[in-house]
């Protein structure tokens, strides 16, 4: 089974206002994009997750093909990307892990709601790059158990070079578009802002984190959208935007700031998210 669109927005490097335009132009691209040719990029340099290790991982399909990654936060609530807003119900599978096969431990639900940032509920989808950011209600609570469980919230920004964990069911090979069955799993490490500020015009710095691995080799792409950017087992990011091609040296991905939005989401929650959830030892599983 492979991912189907949306995916993670992406851009090209560049500086300078005809090449900001340009990058602009390649993000609203990328969405339309595969619709009408398929992934070609990854999660890359990363590993299988270990199972059990992400209970708070959720996959989004619409019909019957999943196209992105969501978290969950508290048994009635799932937070993802605004760019993965689809008119119509949303599924949500919970406790998934391998995609070829059935444990009995998965559980399916619906969206009762959606909400985007400064928008009312069920708002019109639209790309939302300055506040990248959708909650999912669901049509029925989560049955909590050891594969399926929320993540606390990060309440303030993880400090600079913080290592974190991105994970999601992103294409693993190109061009033969080949999927991994599991989510994958990988290391990066918090940047300066100021480095996804150069790259990606239409971010508001304090509404995101900037993270990958200078030398490139490493991170979240195409496919991975809505995901868990997991740090010291906090949820501090959601997987929004980044370069193509993906895990470019001095390119990082950008990641939207869920300490920015910590009021916003328990205002709709109704809930403190602080100390609710387990906690997983995400990253020791990926390298």
């Amino acid at each position: 089974m492979s991912i189907s669109p949306p995916t993670r927005l992406g851009t090209t490097p560049g500086k300078g206002s005809a090449m900001g335009l340009l990058r602009l132009f390649g993000i609203f691209v990328w969405l339309l994009l595969p619709y009408v040719s398929p992934y070609r990029d990854r999660i890359i340099g990363g590993k299988e997750c270990y199972e059990k290790k992400h209970p708070y991982l959720a996959l989004l399909y619409r019909l019957t093909s999943p196209y992105c990654s969501g978290i969950l936060i508290n048994k009635n609530w799932v937070l993802t990307a605004a760019h993965c807003c689809k008119s119509g119900d949303i599924v949500i599978k919970l406790g998934e892990h391998n995609l070829e096969e059935s444990t009995g431990r998965e559980q399916m639900r619906t969206s009762a709601e959606t909400i985007l940032y400064n928008t009312k509920a069920d708002a019109k989808c639209e790309c939302e790059c300055e506040n990248d950011i959708m909650l999912i209600r669901l049509n029925k609570p989560a049955d909590l158990t050891e594969y399926v469980a929320p993540i606390d919230l990060g309440i303030t920004p993880p400090p600079l070079g913080t290592s974190c964990t991105v994970m999601g069911w992103g294409a693993i090979t190109s061009p033969e578009e080949t999927f991994p069955a599991a989510p994958q799993c990988v290391n990066i490490t918090i940047l300066e802002t100021k480095l996804c500020e150069e790259n990606y015009p239409c971010i508001v710095p304090e509404n995101i984190l900037c993270a990958g691995v200078p030398e490139g080799g490493k991170d979240s792409c195409r496919g991975d959208s809505g995901g868990p950017l997991v740090c010291d087992n906090k949820l501090h990011g959601v997987v929004s935007l980044g370069g193509d091609p993906c895990a470019q040296p001095e390119l990082p991905a950008v990641y939207t700031n869920i300490s920015h939005y910590v009021d916003w989401i328990q205002e709709h929650i109704g809930e403190s998210n602080k100390g609710s959830s387990p906690k997983h030892g995400t990253l020791a599983d990926a390298s």
